[in-house]
């Protein structure tokens, strides 16, 4: 019996891994065809270029995404019903791969990364734009290895205090 456990689990992680490198491929193949890659800092609302793009890019993300590595204090002191907020927010993670089409694995593999949070924190954190500008700019050009800690700096910013979240193992 152990052994159906085990191989389950290995089809599991190998379906899993499929899934993601054909995510991979879509982002890739959509992001080189955008046609504008100056990306600057700006309200939602005013991007005029690359609409559809972003549509797919935004899914793309979202599908990557999976069990939340972080809680909120508050989200962590409630039991009702908590929404869970990308640390680096996926309009960065866009952009990003517009500006950079070859990141995108590497944005996916590094930068998607879940908190959970509660209704009122999500909507303290509001629009990276609005409410983050300055570090909205300094996302769209930093390493991509520094967005894991650029995003947790909106929260700091908050005074949303995140911890990691342990699972059954006991480990983040």
């Amino acid at each position: 019996m152990g052994l159906d456990v085990k191989r389950i689990s290995q089809r599991r992680q190998t379906i899993v891994a499929e899934r993601r490198e054909q995510l991979v491929a879509c982002a890739e193949a959509v992001a080189n065809l955008a046609t504008h890659r100056e990306i600057k800092p700006m309200l939602a609302g005013h991007v005029k270029h690359d609409l559809a793009i972003r549509q797919i890019l935004d899914t793309i993300v979202r599908c990557w995404t999976t069990t939340p590595r972080f809680i909120s204090a508050g989200a962590a002191r409630s039991g009702a019903k908590r929404p869970k907020d990308h640390v680096v927010p996926v309009r960065v993670l866009v952009d990003r791969m517009i500006m950079n089409p070859s990141e995108c694995r590497v944005l996916l593999d590094t930068a998607v990364i879940l908190a959970t949070i509660t209704p009122e924190e999500h909507r303290k954190l509001g629009g990276i734009f609005t409410h983050f500008e300055e570090l909205y700019g300094r996302m769209l050009v930093a390493d991509v290895l520094q967005l894991p800690e650029l995003g947790h700096e909106r929260y700091f910013i908050k005074k949303i205090k995140l911890q990691p979240m342990f699972r059954r193992s006991g480990r983040v």
